[in-house]
């Protein structure tokens, strides 16, 4: 009897285990749902539909470059002297005559005293030559003085003569020497920088502070040797200046035929720049020069939505819009350029 027990709760054991694996594999059911497909109604698409298409896309390089000003001017000093005076500091608007640094004059000014008193002594000599001259010459005529007499009376004040012009000229000259000690503007501009302060000795040929004439700006690059034969005079340049943000598009006006050794580049200058406030020379500056065409896709950069730190746009695909990643490159206006992610023919939405 026993037995007969033990025998059969092996079975009904054995069973169970075979019923709940047949159960794992599927083949029992017990009331679960069975696996199938059912078709998902497309969700409703909200905004314009646009078709993507290759199009015609501009090339431009990109040169770096800096603000320069054609004439620049550096103003140095032509006498040596002490600095008494410095009448203007960087970014001071000045014209022509206008005065930028005084020297000492002591010496030169005892110098045009020192002519101007040779002048009356010789003027003084030339009178009384003058006096002579002609009172030799009625006696010549009257006979009552020889040839030899009057030529030497000649001789003396045509000497007085002489000496009295080259002590004009003494005064001319320590004149000139003594206006050297005002150091003017050469022309109309704006001080630039500034070298000098009260007290500084100044030598003959040492600058003392540069001009640059605001309307006469350019924007200057340095090209790679590479694109030498595609940069052409007179090509349009789409121009930035960060700091004085200010943008334009200039021709170019001037293409260097000499390389530079070490960078193995060639500078490239724009044509004159409108007077404009915030531009000084040295800023940096952009300059895209184009290139010619190649084919792409340009979408509007409305599509484009950002999900963190990646570019998606919404594909419209079985009628219902899926997002895609997309990798980017330029921005031309509202548009922006697509390198990966879409094919021609391919459907993105635009927000209404």
């Amino acid at each position: 009897m026993t037995s007969t027990k033990k025998i059969a709760g092996l079975a009904a054991l054995i069973l169970t285990a075979l019923a709940f694996m047949l159960w794992l594999a599927g083949l029992l059911h017990f009331g679960k749902i069975a696996p199938g497909t059912r078709a998902l109604e497309a969700l409703p698409v909200q905004g314009r539909v646009v078709a993507v298409q290759e199009t015609a896309i501009p090339q431009e390089l990109q040169v770096l470059g800096a603000v320069i000003s054609k004439s620049l001017a550096r103003v140095s000093a032509q006498v040596p002297g002490r600095v008494t005076q410095v009448w203007v500091e960087a970014g001071s608007r000045v014209q022509p005559g206008d005065p930028l640094v005084t020297l000492t004059a002591t010496e030169y000014q005892a110098r045009v005293h020192q002519a101007q008193a040779a002048v009356a002594e010789a003027r003084a000599h030339l009178t009384q030559a003058a006096a002579n001259y002609k009172r030799y010459q009625f006696l010549l005529k009257e006979g009552a003085a020889s040839p030899q007499e009057f030529e030497a009376v000649a001789a003396r004040h045509k000497s007085a003569q002489a000496a009295l012009a080259q002590s004009q000229a003494r005064v001319q000259e320590a004149a000139t020497l003594k206006g050297y000690t005002v150091v003017r503007a050469p022309a109309a501009g704006v001080v630039a920088e500034r070298r000098t302060a009260v007290g500084d000795l100044a030598q003959p040929g040492q600058i003392l502070l540069s001009l640059y004439n605001p309307e006469e700006l350019q924007i200057e690059g340095e090209v790679n040797d590479t694109y030498r034969e595609a940069v052409k005079v007179g090509s349009p340049a789409r121009l930035t200046v960060p700091a004085a943000a200010w943008q334009a598009e200039l021709p170019l006006a001037e293409i260097f035929p000499i390389s530079q050794a070490g960078s193995r580049t060639f500078k490239v200058r724009t044509g004159m720049i409108r007077q404009h406030p915030g531009l000084v020379p040295g800023m940096f500056a952009r300059l895209e020069l184009p290139l010619g065409e190649t084919r792409g896709i340009l979408i509007p950069q409305a599509a484009v939505h950002r999900v963190g730190q990646l570019s998606m746009v919404q594909v419209v695909v079985d009628r219902a819009p899926r997002l895609r990643q997309v990798k980017l490159g330029r921005q031309l206006d509202h548009r922006v350029e697509v390198l990966a992610g879409l094919k021609p023919g391919d459907q993105i939405l635009l927000p209404e």
